[in-house]
């Protein structure tokens, strides 16, 4: 497998090249070469893709590529997947020839094995692409052909044939035209100045069915006279034969009925060719720059990307070229002179110009890679769909393995007595084509007395510089190794350690060196050993806490150095934030507006105070809204918490509360405090957010948010958030508020009533706007009663009463509203014990 990327300092002869450049060349399969080149010059940039295409070699071929149907516009990575099969691999590919964005139809010949796939057209304007009728294909031995061509049109009706002089053009003077279906316009557009004959009904539709050379009969089916203005429409199964002037004599006999016959044929060069495609103008001819356009056309002197395929002398060596235009600092684009220079350079001896401008793509199979991708710059920023492409196929059996791609599944240098797997990323056989492997099957070689291997491991032995040499089968790749003897230092993850009783933790060592990179090393090889009684390290540096709370530190050694990270084991949580100041937090919005701000002790849960957020789902934009508490600068959690705890006073809207930590691989995971819903309480409230199993240390808080999917639900709310915590023991239970010995000594079946100095809201009286719970939050099944004043509230003990020496606590929320829309200013609270 060979890449070769060269920097050339030195100044080739381009015309328009004056500064260094850069060039690489792929090789993406036997006979097949993909070459990627970079030039500046005058201030303008140029990106190239070439595909150099051997036809000489065995399996290499270049095809034509349509979508099926004809007129359906596909992408050319698109097309060239779906061409690409077992025995047929389209390896690279290149846009093709005009079309009509309009219809989808190609503009110009296609054909394939001698039959016409789309007669298409000529040009009018002398200034035009395909003024000139000029194809590449493949003729019938194999050999490409850029150049010229000519259709020998013949029509035959009474014992006499006629020779028709162009297609599917503007009728000139003294001149017959054919149309066919594959005519841009439903008409022919002529002048009344001739006459025109139409047939229909024929043995064979000229676009689609039809060979050169083949002949197809037909009946007249009208005939356009003289003087009349409008011209005459092209029938789907037929053709019209226009003719003014001299050229009239001949379809003067003809009449409605009349059967004729009708030949289009190719010149020799062209006959039985494997297929072709009509484009243009053409750009280099005989190995210099000759183009079939006049170079100060606007269709020439314009920069713009561009496409073209062109052939060497012999025709057994076919180039498919794009530059990329349009986009300053990478490449400008061309005008057509200097592409066909560039193209002169590569050693084109005939070359013809493509689709370009946003049409310009070239897709290539990169190595270890099914299909191809692209490889330049579509000036749209995406790929156009087109009508056609060319596509270079592999038609080569499956083979041996023959080339591979390999590295260490751990990158960097290895410490004596460290182990490091090799991986393969592909292999290749002797056609370049991927094969499927296994890892299990490499086997290794190791040069340099600096090691052995153990199948696909290298297990290093001695400090030194030496070779793996990797080997899949016939395929190999040599590659360096480093062994040193002992690390610069060692890193450890987690730094330090907060865990739970009987919680296990896998603690990662790292070998670096002085600039920080790591080393590769066997965990076997460090020595662990733990202080303080808070648990113990197995072999595989998983640490386990013991039953009890306690403080202790974990070493690892390794060598000569070591590192020790201290250990907090402990059911408690850690208080990451008390919310008694809101300096670190943010808001931010999605189809959402919002704002946050303090409140006071007395409407805390706890501490000295707690963060108001005001939310607005109601700006009328489709899609789930959200409001966010983002910390200004992330909370770093110690160690790996079960959970995260949070205090969150609701307002009982029913939305989705929820939070987003990053994990130590920079990943950021989103964790749930409530189900979608379920954020439908009123007052003071404990949740917790289950992390991750197996999330990757360090963790750190940086969002929580309140969301709503459902556009019905999307109001206007306040939420108060309070003490959020990081959480070690899954069996952990907050406490709501402390037993108080002067609490109210009530019986089981106590009935509390609340007199209030204003009538209220029927609606706001409920089991969740009132409520009583225990010392952990668990609310009771009460029952909740307004009396016909509308200012007394009573509240009924649970059916089954409230349970005997337990404390309890009544709460009258901010949720209770007057019959005038105003709130409670802060939530009634009273504790009672049940005797």
């Amino acid at each position: 497998m060979s890449i070769i990327v060269v920097w050339m300092q030195s100044i080739v002869s381009y015309p328009f090249v004056k500064a260094a450049q850069y060039k690489e060349q792929i090789k993406i399969s036997q006979g097949v070469t993909l070459i990627k080149e970079r030039k500046a010059s005058s201030g303008k940039n140029y990106a190239f893709h070439v595909l150099d295409v051997q036809l000489s070699t065995p399996y290499t071929t270049v095809e034509l590529g349509l979508p099926n149907p004809l007129t359906k516009l596909t992408t050319t990575s698109s097309l060239a997947k779906q061409h690409t099969y077992s025995g047929h691999r389209v390896i690279g590919a290149i846009n093709g020839s005009f079309f009509h964005v309009d219809s989808g139809e190609p503009a110009y010949l296609l054909a394939k094995d001698n039959k016409i796939i789309n007669l298409g057209a000529v040009s009018y304007d002398s200034n035009d692409y395909m003024h000139t009728p000029a194809a590449f294909g493949i003729s019938k031995d194999g050999k490409a052909i850029v150049d010229s061509f000519q259709l020998d049109i013949k029509l035959s009706h009474h014992g006499k044939t006629y020779k028709i002089d162009s297609f599917n053009k503007a009728r000139d003077d003294n001149e017959s035209i054919l149309y066919t279906s594959s005519y841009r316009f439903p008409n022919t557009r002529t002048n009344p100045y001739g006459l025109e004959v139409v047939v229909a009904n024929v043995t064979k539709r000229i676009d689609g069915e039809a060979k050169f050379g083949e002949k197809i009969q037909g009946k007249v089916i009208s005939i356009r006279p003289y003087g009349q203005k409008s011209s005459a429409t092209i029938p789907k199964d037929g053709f019209v034969i226009s003719a003014q002037g001299e050229k009239v004599e001949a379809i003067r006999q003809l009449s409605i009925g009349d059967q004729v016959e009708l030949t289009i044929d190719l010149n020799s060069q062209w006959k039985d060719s494997k297929f072709m495609v009509a484009s243009g103008p053409l750009l280099v001819q005989k190995g210099k720059v000759q183009m079939t356009i006049d170079e100060r056309s606007p269709r020439a002197y314009e920069r713009h990307p561009h496409s073209a395929v062109a052939i060497d002398q012999t025709g057994t060596r076919v180039f498919l070229v794009t530059v990329d235009g349009r986009k300053s600092g990478y490449s400008n684009g061309m005008t057509l002179k200097e592409f066909a220079q560039y193209i002169v350079q590569l050693g084109g001896y005939q070359a013809i110009n493509l689709d370009g401008g946003g049409s310009t793509t070239m897709v290539a199979r990169n190595p270890g890679k099914t299909f191809a991708t692209i490889v330049n710059s579509p000036s749209d920023g995406r790929e156009r769909a087109v009508s056609s492409i060319l596509e270079v196929v592999n038609t080569a059996p499956l083979g041996e393995p023959s080339y591979l791609s390999a590295a260490q599944a751990q990158s960097g240098k290895i410490a004596v007595g460290g182990k490091v797997a090799y991986k393969l990323h592909y292999v290749l056989d002797q056609y370049y084509n991927p094969l499927s492997f296994s890892n299990d099957k490499i086997t290794l070689e190791v040069i340099g007395n600096i090691g052995r291997a153990e199948g696909n491991v290298f297990v290093a032995e001695k400090p030194g510089s030496g070779y793996v040499i990797v080997k899949y089968g016939k395929a190999q790749q040599k590659l360096p190794v480093t062994v040193v003897s002992s690390p610069h230092q060692l890193s450890v993850e987690p730094k330090s350690l907060v865990i739970g009783k009987g919680k296990s933790q896998k603690i990662t060592v790292k070998a670096l060196d002085e600039n920080g990179k790591p080393f590769n090393f066997g965990p076997e090889a460090v020595t662990w050993s733990v202080s303080g009684g808070v648990g113990k390290m197995d072999k595989n540096g998983v640490f386990t806490a013991g039953e009890r709370e306690g403080s202790g530190s974990i070493k690892a050694v390794f060598g000569n150095k070591s590192v020790t990270i201290p250990v907090q084991v402990t059911d408690k949580p850690v208080v990451l934030d008390s919310f008694d100041s809101f300096a670190n937090w943010k808001t931010e919005n999605i189809r959402a507006s919002s704002s946050i701000s303090a409140v006071g002790k007395e409407e805390a849960q706890e501490g000295k105070g707690a963060v108001k957020l005001t939310y607005n789902f109601s700006l009328g934009k489709a899609g789930t809204a959200a409001s966010y508490l983002v910390a200004k600068k992330p909370i770093h959690l110690a160690g790996k918490p079960d959970s995260i705890g949070l205090w969150v006073y609701g307002d009982g809207k029913g939305h989705w509360l929820r939070g987003k930590v990053r994990d130590g691989n920079g990943k950021e995971v989103t964790i749930d405090f409530t189900k979608e819903g379920g954020l439908d309480w009123y007052g003071w409230k404990y949740v917790q957010a289950k992390l991750p199993e197996n999330i990757a240390l360090p963790i750190r808080l940086e969002k929580m948010y309140v969301a709503e999917p459902a556009a019905a639900k999307q109001g206007k709310g306040v939420l108060y958030f309070d003490k959020v915590q990081a959480v070690y023991s899954s069996s952990h239970k907050e406490k709501y508020f402390e037993s108080n010995a002067n609490a109210k000594k009530v019986d089981k079946m106590k009935t509390w009533t609340v007199t209030f100095n204003m009538p209220l809201n029927p609606k706001t009286v409920t089991a969740k706007t009132v409520y009583v719970e225990d010392q952990f939050g668990n609310r009771q099944d009460i029952s909740v009663q307004l009396d016909q004043t509308e200012k007394v509230v009573k509240v009924y003990a649970p059916g089954s009463a409230y349970k005997e020496g337990t404390f309890y606590r009544l709460v009258i929320t901010k949720g209770v509203a007057s019959k005038k829309g105003k709130a409670l200013v802060k939530d009634y609270k009273t504790i009672f014990f049940v005797q």
